[in-house]
């Protein structure tokens, strides 16, 4: 695993260095605003290498018990009180790396914590989205039950919609995406990540929200309403 702490300046030309040279299966790469065409191209090529890129603009990712990559969960002591030394059954998506941490707090006080969890990142293109994290925990024996947490901006929940219709998932998925409150401002609002601004009606937190609870998803009805779901 490469740990790319490079600043966004640099970051770009060290992952494609690193993709060059080969021999690693997973690199995490910490900046945040690498340039959306630079950003592109390297999630690209680290496809088709089949090298696994979480971020950029992530802190990391977590298998209790095992390891982690990066910052992700926090000082020791949080970690232990997120019951994240130790396996549990969920397998935890999300975009910020901030409610990763919250998310952990809230799936150890009412379950038995995660089996592993993944920070995607926030910056509009991220080498591993949704989808293929989903995918991967759906075929760990560990992982029980999956819960994803989107926002407002993108279309890569829809794929998660099309994986759960398919069949190709099957596992139970606790799904809310943030930033409903965008529907209150009168015109577009850019939240903390690149990609949290909705270009479509279809981005929009709602809207998403909506679809995954259609195709099967267990939505809540607002995030206060998760632990309950959970």
């Amino acid at each position: 695993v490469l740990l790319n702490f490079a600043s966004l300046s640099t970051a770009y030309d060290v992952t494609m260095e690193a993709l060059e040279i080969g021999g690693f299966s997973s690199m995490m790469i910490t900046a945040e605003g690498i340039p959306e065409r630079l950003a592109r191209k390297m999630n690209a090529t680290a496809r088709e290498k089949g090298v696994v890129v979480i971020g950029p603009a992530t802190v990391g990712a977590i298998t209790p018990g095992a390891f982690k990559v990066a910052s992700i969960g926090g000082t020791i002591s949080n970690i232990i009180n997120s019951k994240l030394h130790r396996a549990g059954s969920c397998g935890l998506v999300t975009r910020s790396g901030g409610l990763f941490n919250e998310l952990s707090n809230i799936i150890s006080i009412n379950a038995d914590g995660i089996a592993e969890g993944v920070a995607i990142g926030g910056d509009r293109f991220v080498g591993s989205v949704f989808i293929d994290n989903l995918l991967r925990m759906e075929q760990n024996p560990k992982v029980k039950y999956m819960i994803l947490l989107g926002e407002v901006g993108g279309t890569e929940e829809y794929k998660v919609i099309e994986a759960v219709k398919s069949g190709k998932i099957t596992k139970p998925i606790i799904a809310w995406c943030i930033g409903t409150i965008a529907k209150h401002y009168s015109s577009g609002v850019q939240f903390g990540h690149a990609g949290a601004s909705a270009n479509a009606e279809r981005e929009t937190a709602e809207a998403k929200n909506k679809a995954m609870a259609e195709a099967g998803i267990h939505v809540p009805a607002t995030f206060n309403d998760l632990p309950a779901k959970i």
